[in-house]
This record gives C-alpha cells, sequence and structure tokens, in this order.
C-alpha cells in the first residue's frame, strides 16, 4: 500500500479484509465494470479513492461541508418540533381552560 490517500492501491486481499467484502464479490464486480482494477501479475489492485467512490464514501472538503450543513439543519428541525409541541401543548391548556369557564 502507497503512503498518498489518492495513489494508495489496495490488492483485493487487503480490500476484502478492510471493508468486509468477499473477494469473489469485488472479482465480479471488476468484470462487470462497477469497480476499476489494473491486473498486477496475477492479481487486481484498486485505488483507495476508486474503493471509496464504489462504496459511496465520499472524503472531499466539500462533502464534509455539506454533512455538517446537513446536521445543522436536522437540529434547526428538532428544534421547531420541540417548539411545536410546545405551542401545542399550550393550545390544549388554553381550551381545557376555556371549556372549564363555559
Amino acid at each position: 500500500m502507497s503512503l498518498t490517500k489518492e495513489k494508495t492501491i489496495l490488492k483485493l486481499k487487503e480490500i476484502s479484509e478492510k471493508y468486509d467484502i468477499p473477494v469473489n464479490r469485488l472479482t465480479s464486480l471488476i468484470r462487470q465494470g462497477k469497480l476499476k482494477a489494473v491486473k498486477s501479475g496475477k492479481e487486481y489492485v484498486v485505488t483507495l479513492t476508486e474503493i471509496h467512490r464504489y462504496l459511496g464514501i465520499e472524503t472531499t472538503s466539500e462533502s464534509l461541508e455539506r454533512e455538517l450543513y446537513i446536521k445543522e439543519l436536522e437540529n434547526k428541525i428538532k428544534n421547531y418540533e420541540i417548539q411545536m409541541n410546545a405551542i401545542k401543548n399550550c393550545v390544549t391548556m388554553i381550551d381545557n381552560v376555556v371549556e372549564c369557564n363555559i
């Protein structure tokens, strides 16, 4: 395995162990063209970038910013849900008070 992420190259056995994907499944994906690989001697090798692409793992700063933004929006939604529930409870209490006074 080489040093930089962009140029990191793994053998199928290494990928299998690291990502828990059977070697025969990886070979099948390569033959189907779903996973790009190069034959080195008798073995296929795959770049780490290609493995991440296939698995849908993004590690660019843009994807990290997007994930942070999504988390921020999820937190805002949770806060709004809490506020809405509080308002609903207040309306229910007001309704109960009004009904008692009638």
